[in-house]
C-alpha cells in the first residue's frame, strides 16, 4: 500500500517539475532576446511553487484515500474468508456426524440381518425334526400325507359345492334381481310397437293360366331380372310357381316389384332393363325417406350414409322380424333403462338404433354383422362409446361398458317379445332335436322335454343316479353347452327335475 502511495507522489513530482521546466523554457526566451525582466523569472517561479504545492497536496489526499478504501476491501475479503471457513468447518463435521450414524447403522443391520439367519436356520432345523417325528408317530411320509389331506378336503368341497354356489349366486346378485325386475317391466310396458312393420316379403309368382308361350316368355323375363339383381329364380313344377331368392335385401325388393310387373304387363326379356333402372331409382329414394324417418323419429342426427344404411333395414328380416323396426324398439328400450338407471339416454338410443346397422351390409363383407357395422360406425365418426357397444351386443368384444350392457339386455327384450320373432318349420325342429341331444347325452338323464317353442326345455333325471346337491351344477351345465352349441333368438329356460317317490304294501 505504500508502495501504492509513493508511486502516485512520485508521478506527481514530475509533473510539478514539468511545469516549472516549461515556465523556465518560456520565461528564458524573452532574455535570449534581451526582452524579460528579472521580475517576470521570480513571478514564475513562485507560482510554479505554488502550483507544485497544490499538487502534492491533492495528490496526498487521493492516496490516503485509495489506501483507506483498499484497507477497508481487504478486511470485508478477510471476514468473508473466515466465514466460508467457518461454514466448511460446520459441514465437515455434520457429514462425519452422519457417516458415523451410517456405519453405526451398517452395524447394526449386519448383526440384525446375523441374528435372522441363526433364528431361520434354527427354524428349519426345529421344522424338519418336527416332520420327520410325526413321520415316525404316523408311519406316513410327507408327500402321502399331503395328498390325504388334499382328497379330504376336495370331498368336502365337492359335497357342498351347489351350496356354496347358490349362496354365492343369492349374496351377490339376490338383492338386485327384484329392482331389474321393475326396471324392465316399466320399460316393457311403455312400449308398444306392433309387429305390423308393412314391409313387403317374398311371395312366389302364379304360372297358372299361362299358356306355353307366354310362361315361356314371363320365364325369360324372370331369368332377366334374377341376372340383373343377383338373386336366384326357382321354379316348382308341382305348384306351378316361381321363386327370386337372394343374400341382398335391396337386390331382392328391386327382383320383386320388377317380377310382379313384368307377369302384370306380360314383357319379354328385352323389355327388362328400363323397368328395372327405375325401380332401383324409386326404391333408393324410398330407402333415404325411412332412414330419415327413423333417424328423426329417434331424435338424431346423421350424415346421408346412416339415413340409408337405416333405410335398407327396412327390407332385412330377422327370424321374420323386421331389422329396421326392430332396431327403433332396441333404440327406445335402451333410453328407457338408461333413464331409469341415471345414464345418458340419448347416447343409449343411439346405441340401440345402431347395434344391427351392419345387417344392411353384411350379405357384401365377410364377418359378423356386430363387427362389420361397429367398424362402419367408426368410419362414420360415430362415438367411440356407441362403436364398442355396437361390436359387443353379441359378445364379439368383451362388453366393458354399461352402455353394453344396456344395448345387450334392449336387444335381448326386442328379440324374445312374444310373436316379434318366428321360425321357419325345419329350423324349429331341429332346434327341438338339438335341445333333447344336449340334455339327454348328460349321465342320469332319463329323458328331456322341450316346451313352448324351444324357449324351454325340461330335463327329467334318475333320482338313483343324480343326488340332490348334484342337480344344481347339472342344470347349469346344460344351460352353458346350449349357449355355447346353439343359435336361437331369446332364451332357453332349463328345468332339471328330480323325483323320488316310494310306495308300500299293507297286507
Amino acid at each position: 500500500m505504500d508502495t501504492i502511495v509513493l508511486g502516485a507522489v512520485a508521478a506527481v513530482l514530475l509533473v510539478v517539475a514539468a511545469a516549472v521546466a516549461v515556465r523556465g523554457v518560456r520565461a528564458g526566451r524573452p532574455a535570449d532576446r534581451g526582452a524579460a525582466p528579472a521580475a517576470v523569472a521570480r513571478t514564475g517561479l513562485v507560482e510554479a511553487r505554488g502550483e507544485a504545492a497544490a499538487v502534492v497536496a491533492h495528490a496526498r489526499t487521493e492516496a490516503i484515500a485509495t489506501r483507506s478504501a483498499a484497507m477497508d476491501e481487504l478486511a470485508e475479503r478477510e471476514a468473508e474468508l473466515e466465514a466460508r471457513e467457518s461454514s466448511l468447518e460446520e459441514r465437515s463435521r455434520a457429514l462425519q456426524e452422519r457417516r458415523r450414524i451410517a456405519e453405526e447403522r451398517r452395524e447394526a443391520l449386519e448383526e440384525a440381518r446375523s441374528e435372522l439367519e441363526a433364528s431361520q436356520a434354527e427354524v428349519a432345523e426345529s421344522r424338519g425334526a418336527i416332520v420327520r417325528r410325526l413321520e415316525e408317530v404316523a408311519s406316513l411320509d410327507r408327500p402321502r400325507a399331503v395328498a390325504t389331506v388334499l382328497a379330504a378336503l376336495e370331498g368336502e368341497l365337492g359335497a357342498d359345492h351347489a351350496g356354496r354356489v347358490t349362496r354365492a349366486v343369492a349374496g351377490e346378485v339376490g338383492d338386485l334381481v327384484p329392482t331389474a325386475r321393475m326396471h324392465l317391466a316399466d320399460a316393457i310396458q311403455r312400449m308398444d310397437v306392433s309387429h305390423a312393420d308393412g314391409a313387403p316379403r317374398a311371395t312366389p309368382l302364379a304360372l297358372e293360366g299361362l299358356d306355353d308361350v307366354s310362361r315361356e316368355r314371363l320365364l325369360d323375363a324372370l331369368s332377366a331380372v334374377a341376372e340383373a339383381t343377383a338373386t336366384d329364380l326357382g321354379v316348382d313344377p308341382e305348384r306351378n310357381q316361381a321363386t327370386l331368392r337372394g343374400l341382398d335385401p335391396i337386390g331382392r325388393e328391386v327382383a320383386r316389384q320388377a317380377s310382379i310387373e313384368a307377369l302384370d304387363r306380360q314383357l319379354r326379356a328385352e323389355d327388362v332393363a328400363p323397368i328395372l333402372l327405375r325401380t332401383r331409382r324409386d326404391l333408393h329414394r324410398e330407402i333415404t325417406v325411412l332412414g330419415e324417418r327413423a333417424l328423426w323419429e329417434m331424435r338424431m342426427d346423421g350424415r346421408p350414409e346412416l339415413a340409408e344404411l337405416l333405410g335398407t333395414l327396412h327390407y332385412r328380416f330377422s327370424y321374420g322380424q323386421n331389422a329396421l323396426l326392430h332396431c327403433q324398439e332396441t333404440g327406445y328400450l335402451c333410453a328407457m333403462l338408461a333413464s331409469e338407471l341415471r345414464l345418458d339416454a340419448a347416447e343409449a338410443r343411439s346405441a340401440g338404433l345402431l347395434h344391427d346397422i351392419g345387417k344392411a351390409v353384411d350379405h357384401d363383407v365377410e364377418g359378423s354383422h356386430a363387427i362389420i357395422g361397429g367398424e362402419l360406425l367408426a368410419l362414420l365418426g360415430v362415438d367411440a362409446g356407441i362403436v364398442h357397444a355396437v361390436k359387443a351386443h353379441h359378445f364379439d368384444e368383451e362388453p366393458a361398458t354399461d352402455l353394453a350392457m344396456l344395448t345387450i339386455c334392449a336387444d335381448a327384450i326386442s328379440a324374445s317379445r312374444p310373436g316379434a320373432r318366428r321360425d321357419t318349420l325345419t329350423t324349429y325342429l331341429q332346434r327341438l332335436e338339438q335341445l333333447q341331444s344336449i340334455a339327454t347325452r348328460h349321465s342320469g338323464v332319463e329323458r328331456a322335454f322341450p316346451m313352448q317353442a324351444g324357449r324351454e326345455v325340461r330335463v327329467a333325471v334318475r333320482p338313483d343316479a343324480v343326488p340332490d346337491d348334484q342337480v344344481p351344477g347339472l342344470c347349469a351345465e346344460i344351460a352353458r353347452e346350449i349357449e355355447a352349441e346353439m343359435t336361437y333368438p331369446g332364451m332357453i329356460k332349463v328345468t332339471v327335475i328330480r323325483e323320488t317317490s316310494a310306495s308300500a304294501t299293507a297286507s
